[in-house]
């Protein structure tokens, strides 16, 4: 069966860490910001901070589902412009930008929101998957394998017909998503935050 966290991943631009044909030891050329390149960009809209894109910076995410199954996800973020930039995984890319009332990330040609003003308990929009995403808390708590983390954004989509899901997000300031989690039926999985860092490099001593 199709794994919900497959659809999850996809969709906040996530991916499953897979072998990419390069030399052993080397980084992934899509994990591989441009040498010399320094994107400082900010966009001074209000949701930035919950969704920062920070160029060059690595998401490692530890996976579980409801199986006892544990992997990883990892995304880099490149910046490319003062508006928005992509979040880059093995299997491709997924674009976001920041509106003057949120954030948005394409879905079949169109911007989406992933988060919307007013950032207010109980608010509703069209969410990313094609339900309605609600915001459960502005000042929410959350623990995972990097950390403690304050005054975080909570936003949970439900989406019914024959196949109900509900994905739930929680977005911290100054890093983005730091859990995800998507339910489905008896199916349950979640991605938490277990590192956020440049990339290291590593070279031979002279």
């Amino acid at each position: 069966r199709r794994r919900v966290l497959g659809v999850l991943a996809g969709a906040v631009g996530l991916g499953v860490l897979t072998a990419c044909g390069s030399a052993p030891g080397a980084p992934p050329a899509w994990l591989t910001p441009a040498e010399g390149v320094k994107k400082d960009f900010a966009s001074g809209t209000a949701l930035e901070r919950y969704f920062p894109l920070t160029d060059g910076m690595i998401f490692h995410y530890v996976t579980e589902n409801e199986m006892g199954e544990v992997g990883l996800l990892i995304a880099r973020a490149s910046r490319t412009s003062e508006r928005g930039g992509q979040l880059l995984f093995p299997s491709g890319s997924r674009r976001f930008e920041y509106a003057p009332d949120g954030v948005t990330v394409v879905v079949d040609g169109a911007p989406t929101y992933v988060l919307k003003q007013p950032l207010t308990v109980g608010g509703t929009w069209r969410g990313e998957h094609g339900g309605t995403t609600r915001i459960l808390s502005t000042t929410a708590t959350v623990d995972v394998p990097q950390g403690h983390f304050d005054a975080c954004v909570q936003t949970l989509e439900e989406r019914g017909g024959d196949r109900p899901v509900k994905y739930a997000t929680t977005f911290c300031p100054g890093i983005g998503v730091v859990l995800l989690e998507a339910a489905s039926g008896a199916s349950l999985e979640r991605a938490s935050l277990k590192s956020y860092a440049a990339p290291i490099e590593v070279g031979l001593e002279p």
